[in-house]
């Protein structure tokens, strides 16, 4: 019986729509600080899952962003998958929050495709996406993130 974990699902979701996280309520973040392009990683583990996320992600003056890289899932009884990600969203920087809306999103298992008829993951996932992320820290160089649908913090870097 395949038991796929919901955590790792909405993770995946979440990162690859949005990257961001936390700090001191008072603080304002500089939008400006956001624009350009980013590069994340991310590991998370539950209940025998792991999800390690390498991507990148670039951020538009006029609100766009498109993204992609590799997501590697490991379940209990299932070889390493590999995907390739990447997504074309809007976003809004409000306060504290960033907010991502996904328009175009795709999955592509590139390691075990013959599993697709067992774990087809970007068949799970709704075109439309919309996550947001509690912005933790956001500089020149720095931007670290809380998605608030899952709580997972990730932390990126900009790419010069």
């Amino acid at each position: 019986m395949l038991r796929c974990n919901a955590l790792p699902i909405a993770f995946a979701i979440s990162f690859s729509t949005f990257t961001a996280a936390q700090t001191n309520d008072a603080t304002v973040f500089e939008q400006k600080n956001l624009y350009g392009r980013w590069h994340c990683n991310h590991f998370m583990e539950d209940a025998g899952t792991r999800l390690k996320v390498d991507y990148d992600i670039n951020y538009f003056a006029d609100g766009r962003a498109n993204g992609s890289g590799t997501l590697l899932l490991r379940m209990q009884n299932f070889p390493e998958i590999e995907y390739s990600i990447s997504n074309r969203s809007t976003w809004v920087l409000s306060g504290r929050s960033l907010i991502l809306s996904s328009q175009a999103f795709t999955l592509v298992n590139r390691s075990h495709p013959e599993l697709d008829n067992f774990l087809n993951l970007e068949s799970m996932f709704p075109q439309n996406i919309r996550e947001s992320s509690r912005i933790l820290e956001l500089t020149k160089s720095t931007l670290k993130a809380q998605s608030e649908s899952y709580g997972g913090i990730y932390t990126c870097s900009k790419i010069s």
